[in-house]
């Protein structure tokens, strides 16, 4: 009995631990070039959805994508340069500091990959992480907003959403947080979803891959 429940502990054990990674060769240079694809990438999606003026941003997904594929700073680097590029053409330049939430982004997503949480086969916990992607990132969304633009609306795209609840709370930091929230939670869930799948069809000489055992 007791070596039985030895051997469940054990393998409990195995289940909990984090993802153990293995790098191909060659792998550095990949990541350097990696850093303005997913610059681009995201460029790409954003700027779209920015002129669609719809209620999310799509302009994270390939931050999470290179992180699961190629490692957090790499994640860190190509997020934060989109947000640098975006500034300086389509947003105006104090709209570099959304690239904070691009690295926050990096963060969760690594935490997740790590924790075995962002694969296609998995897909329960594929949505429960960007659920709780887009529920986090609420948090630095708002305090943007509110230390930086004075709680004021900074996209279009949810600017209806922010006019709605102020007229009915009267209140900006409500609104600020309200327009987040219905924004945040699906653009995460998509983009985590998108950039998981995208990611599961890189070959594995290309990017991160659980240790084999």
């Amino acid at each position: 009995m007791s070596i039985g429940s030895g051997g469940k502990m054990t393998s409990e054990r195995k289940k909990i631990q984090p993802t153990v990674i293995t790098k191909p060769s060659g792998f550095a240079i990949l990541q350097v070039v990696l850093i303005p694809v997913i610059a681009a990438l995201n460029y790409v999606t954003g700027v779209i959805i920015n002129l669609l003026k719809l209620p999310l941003f799509m302009d994270t997904w390939a931050t999470m994508f290179g992180t699961v594929v190629a490692g957090l700073w790499v994640g860190i680097a190509g997020g934060f340069l989109y947000n640098i590029v975006m500034a300086f053409t389509f947003w105006g330049l104090p709209a570099w500091v959304w690239g904070f939430i691009n690295v926050f982004i990096a963060v969760i997503t690594w935490v997740f990959w790590r924790g075995g949480w962002i694969t296609v086969k998995k897909p329960i916990k594929l949505v429960l992480a960007g659920i709780t992607i887009g529920v986090l990132n609420v948090i630095p969304v708002t305090l943007i907003n509110v230390f930086v633009f004075g709680a004021l609306p900074t996209y279009a795209g949810t600017s209806w959403i922010y006019a709605i609840i102020l007229n009915q709370t009267g209140s900006t930091i409500s609104a600020v947080i309200g327009s987040s929230i219905a924004a945040e939670i699906p653009d995460k869930l998509l983009s985590l979803i998108l950039a998981a799948v995208v990611a599961s069809r890189m070959p594995a000489r290309y990017s991160l891959r659980p240790a084999t055992k």
